[in-house]
């Protein structure tokens, strides 16, 4: 599809979207009280599936704004209807389409204010004010990305040190929150607003997108210029995977901390390890479907939730039995998706591609 492609990403997408998809099985289990895991293993009790969609921010971050600071070096330019061309070609048809089949499939009404934040690209504002599209609520993460990409690109457009406007950036969404919380305690601690700010926060992660920016930046100056010994390259790029399947969390800045450490491990993967092999095939057709797996999975879940197939909820059958469903189903579907419903707008997509 594109011309552009780095190795290793591919696994990265689908290390995201499998570990979203395993965490909401546990979510589905808790809320209809069902044993879960939550209590043994530490990923469902501390991280799961939300640094999940951090790591998707920090990938998204990067190649964006890797692709914007190719085109202005090659052209001076940055073609901006073009830009939202290709991401309007990427992301909305199967955003749209699951808001449709999810309405259509399942006893959902939505109340208008959630119809018009949804259908307007802000499904994380609803999701913040407790109006989310709750039989697809992961929708929210593509608000996050879709705002993100209205004023990225003009940024860019028009900045001359990217690396100091990026990390700017970074700060102030990180900071923002924690500025306005302060302030609110000092003045009237109204703790409904004190919420509402809390949830804001957790639903517009531009600080994410703009960390992966920052990688994107280092990743274009230090391409085939810095050399790290292979080993404690592996073995950096690896710190963020293994704090996050053990569960390592802090009580403040936590997506941030990830998003730091997974800036670094993509960097180190697309500077220092796109010699030799390809990616694992069975991993790199997974990121290329990750999309769907992350949009998809919800409605799996539900269907297989509804079916109720294994008498005994507390069996290891019935583990068995969902999880394999529910990961099975959802790359079956994702794979039909992406070949016979995807790919035709990712073809309009090439048509307005730069680099």
């Amino acid at each position: 599809m594109s011309k552009f492609h780095l190795k290793g990403l591919d696994t990265l997408r689908a290390i995201a979207a499998l570990s979203v998809l395993i965490s909401h099985v546990e979510v589905f289990k808790e809320n209809r009280h069902i044993e879960h895991a939550r209590n043994i293993i530490p990923f469902f009790r501390y991280t799961g599936g939300h640094i999940g969609v951090v790591l998707f921010f920090v990938l998204s971050g990067f190649l964006i704004s890797i692709l914007l600071l190719k085109e202005k070096k090659r052209y001076s330019d940055i073609d901006l209807k073009a830009f939202y061309a290709r991401r309007i070609f990427r992301v909305w048809p199967l955003y749209y389409f699951i808001i449709i089949i999810s309405y259509l499939l399942t006893d959902f009404s939505p109340s208008s204010t959630t119809l018009v934040l949804c259908l307007s690209i802000f499904p994380n504002v609803a999701h913040a004010i407790g109006a989310a599209w709750s039989v697809s609520p992961q929708i929210w993460s593509i608000g996050v990305e879709e705002q993100f990409y209205l004023g990225w690109p003009m940024v860019v457009k028009h900045l001359k040190r990217p690396l100091l406007v990026f990390a700017a950036i970074a700060s102030f969404f990180t900071l923002l929150p924690h500025v306005l919380l302060f302030a609110l305690n000092r003045i009237h601690a109204d703790p409904t607003i004190m919420e509402l700010i809390n949830k804001l926060s957790y639903g517009t992660k531009f600080q994410c997108l703009a960390i992966g920016g920052m990688a994107g930046v280092l990743h274009l100056q230090y391409q085939g210029r810095l050399k790290i010994h292979r080993l404690m390259s592996m073995t950096i790029i690896s710190i963020p995977f293994i704090m996050w399947y053990c569960g390592f969390h802090t009580p403040q800045l936590m997506d941030e901390l990830y998003g730091v450490l997974f800036a670094v491990s993509i960097f180190l993967i697309t500077t220092q390890h796109q010699d030799g092999g390809s990616e694992p095939r069975i991993l790199s057709g997974l990121g290329e479907i990750s999309y769907g797996i992350y949009m998809y999975h919800w409605l799996v879940l539900i269907g297989i939730f509804k079916l109720d197939l294994v008498s005994s909820e507390k069996s290891l059958l019935f583990n068995i039995y969902v999880y394999s469903t529910a990961i099975l189903g959802t790359i079956f579907i994702s794979y039909l998706s992406f070949h016979f419903f995807e790919k035709r707008f990712l073809q309009i997509k090439e048509r307005f591609s730069r680099v």
